[in-house]
């Protein structure tokens, strides 16, 4: 980057390794009050709205820290790229986030999974979308590929499966999700793919969907390496027609079922209680036979501190079984229990699901705006009125 500009990437390496800099946001006091960057540690943040700076900039401008480097953010990177430089006319050292906040919103990082010695015929990546706490994931076997629930911005999914010299052969969505745009149908069809979500009753999917195998596997079979199972594990509840997928026996893609430190909300359909029973059904009965070992990988994150080892977002299934929630005596006390820990769903969720379950192609102005700010899909505990994503 150049001396007066700073990319996503960049930053946000920045602030994970703990480098002094404040960000200077420029936008209003509402849209920073609800939507700000973050990283595995909290970065100092100062807001001063643009036409301030406009109105005030003499009286601003010395009142700003000269001992730390200044960050400057807004929506797009337009205002605070003039903010940035006005600031340098002065002195002060700066640089603009290239992008704003809709270039932290769509910004994309791959994580490798760690896999024993003996598994290394596959890999597992965590596509960890840091602002919204959305993860994906690309599983790649013999120069085959699977990409489980992909964010709207395909070509990125794309290029990097090209880069593990390997071709897209499956799309998974492991729900319909409310929180964000699916590339799920739109990557498929690109790449000539199978793509692949769950249907239930009364929640019908528009598009072609390939239908479940008999014996509810698929396998990613290429070149000489063995055939690898990706067996789809039917997991109503988040909503009705959720599926993990359970990679080699071992690693479980649990979409928004399972959570690092909580459940998927089940209220986002309207039926909180109902989808709640089937949630804790599936928790207790449906997934009974997985040992306590197996790798929970989840769709969606709350904050910096589910990031573990080896910068992975995983828990383990014994870890989720011993959340207070699950040890109550039956589905309704459940139910009851987890509806009491959220709040109200974000008014664009309902649209999302509308265009997830009928992909069709919708404005990037639209998604970003639907987009906003972090998910909220999440039931944790001890976090009443106070959601996550789905």
């Amino acid at each position: 980057m150049s001396d007066d500009g700073i990319d996503v990437t960049e930053l946000l390496a920045a602030i994970d390794a703990g480098e002094r800099l404040l960000l200077l946001d420029v936008r209003n006091e509402r849209d920073f009050a609800a939507w700000r960057i973050g990283g595995r540690r909290e970065p100092d943040a100062l807001n001063v709205p643009y036409f301030r700076f406009l109105e005030e900039a003499d009286a601003i401008v010395p009142r700003l820290p000269r001992g730390v480097p200044l960050v400057t953010v807004c929506a797009h990177g337009g205002s605070s790229a003039l903010v940035s430089a006005l600031l340098r006319e002065h002195g002060i050292v700066a640089r603009n986030l290239v992008g704003g906040m809709a270039a932290y919103g769509a910004h994309l990082s791959p994580v490798r999974v760690p896999t024993p010695v003996a598994e290394r015929r596959f890999e597992i990546w965590q596509v960890q979308r840091v602002a919204r706490g959305c993860l994906s994931y690309v599983v790649v076997s013999g120069g085959a590929a699977v990409v489980v629930d992909p964010s709207r911005h395909v070509e990125r999914y794309e290029a990097f499966v090209a880069a593990r010299n390997a071709r897209i052969e499956l799309v998974i969505d492991t729900h319909v999700h409310a929180d964000h745009v699916s590339g799920g149908a739109t990557l498929a069809a690109r790449n000539r793919a199978a793509y692949f979500v769950g249907v239930a009753d009364g929640w019908p999917i528009g598009g072609a969907v390939a239908a479940l195998p008999a014996g509810g596997s698929f396998w990613l079979r290429r070149d000489d390496a063995p055939p690898l199972e990706l067996r789809m594990i039917a997991t109503p509840g988040h909503t009705p027609e959720g599926h993990a997928v359970l990679v080699a026996g071992r690693w479980l893609l649990s979409g928004d079922t399972l959570l690092v430190d909580g459940v998927g909300r089940p209220d986002l359909g309207a039926h909180a209680l109902e989808w709640g029973r089937d949630l804790y059904r599936t928790i207790t009965q449906r997934l009974a036979w997985l040992p306590d070992e197996t790798v929970v990988l989840p769709a969606h994150t709350a904050a910096p501190p589910d990031v573990g080892a080896h910068d992975v977002i995983a828990t383990s299934l014994g870890e989720v079984r011993g959340l207070p929630e699950l040890t109550l005596p039956s589905a309704d006390t459940f139910a009851r229990a987890i509806a009491a820990l959220v709040g109200p769903a974000p008014e664009a969720y309902a649209q999302i699901v509308v265009r997830n379950r009928d992909p069709e192609p919708i404005p990037p102005e639209l998604a970003d705006e639907w987009e906003l700010g972090p998910n909220q899909c999440a039931a944790r505990p001890g976090a009443a009125a106070a959601p996550e994503t789905r």
